[in-house]
């Protein structure tokens, strides 16, 4: 009999009747409530691996059908990763806010495409896979850019809920957001001649381009690579993770990927 168990038994034994018998059941519910979080992050099939997909992606890091991630980047990754292991991959699909606590409660698995920047440095982290830049975009017509402060007292896209260190760090209170729910709607609004310039991510920007966007690259501001988070919940091994992706990059399975989208390791 686990800990817990023991002191409903010796709690129910104790408080039989009248009023104690309530409180009684009061604190069984109160107790199961707590338990059931951790019952449901470890109730989890074997041969299973959870992928939490953040929502706010668009390609080509992430296609998604009626709400469930059908293609793109992220899904690739996940499903080569899976057979690795000997695993079948699952998404679970959440708004980018919730990712991290889902990740946290043991939800999911894995959150691939991500950074301690982004979600706090209280996971474990492979190694950085997906390559990526934070760059100013700009309208084909707009101007270039001499340095970021010529973006001073001009609307920039940006897209809510996010921060730009780099910008802030340049601009300070002259730093004049113009926020949209996602970076894809951030740079429709560009296009469409809201503003002159908008801060968005190379892969994005790319893939509006390739759509026909009148949009350029403008002015980098920070190259990474991201990684996958590891939920402190999960039965895997960070060890277990970097050696299938070690696989994965020694046998050239990674290179062909990121082929697909016009990149390289």
């Amino acid at each position: 009999m686990t800990s817990a168990a023991h002191y409903l038994t010796m709690e129910w034994t104790y408080r039989r009747t009248g009023r104690g018998l309530w409180l009684a059941a009061a604190q069984v519910l109160t107790v199961l409530a707590a338990l059931a979080p951790l019952s449901e992050s470890v109730a989890r099939e074997p041969n299973i691996v959870v992928f939490v997909a953040a929502s706010n992606h668009t390609a080509p890091l992430s296609r998604f059908e009626e709400g469930a991630l059908v293609g793109g980047l992220v899904k690739d990754l996940g499903d080569a990763l899976a057979r690795r292991m000997g695993l079948q991959a699952r998404y679970l699909v959440l708004p980018s806010k919730r990712a991290p606590a889902a990740l946290r409660n043991g939800e999911g698995d894995l959150l691939c495409y991500t950074r301690p920047e982004w979600i706090g440095s209280d996971f474990q982290f492979t190694r950085p896979l997906i390559p990526n830049a934070d760059v100013v975009a700009a309208r084909a017509s707009a101007a270039p850019l001499s340095s970021l402060l010529a973006l001073r007292q001009r609307s920039v896209g940006t897209v809510l809920g996010y921060r730009y260190a780099e910008v802030e760090a340049a601009l300070g209170s002259d730093f004049k957001r113009d926020d949209a729910p996602t970076m894809e709607a951030n740079l429709n609004k560009l296009a469409m001649g809201r503003m002159d310039y908008a801060v968005t991510d190379r892969l994005v920007l790319r893939e509006a381009i390739r759509q026909g966007q009148p949009l350029r690259e403008e002015w980098v501001l920070t190259r990474y690579a991201a990684p996958c988070a590891l939920s402190p919940r999960s039965p895997l091994r960070l060890a277990t993770l970097q050696t299938a992706l070690q696989a994965l990059v020694d046998s050239g399975e990674w290179a062909r990927i990121l082929a697909v989208y016009g990149l390289t390791p």
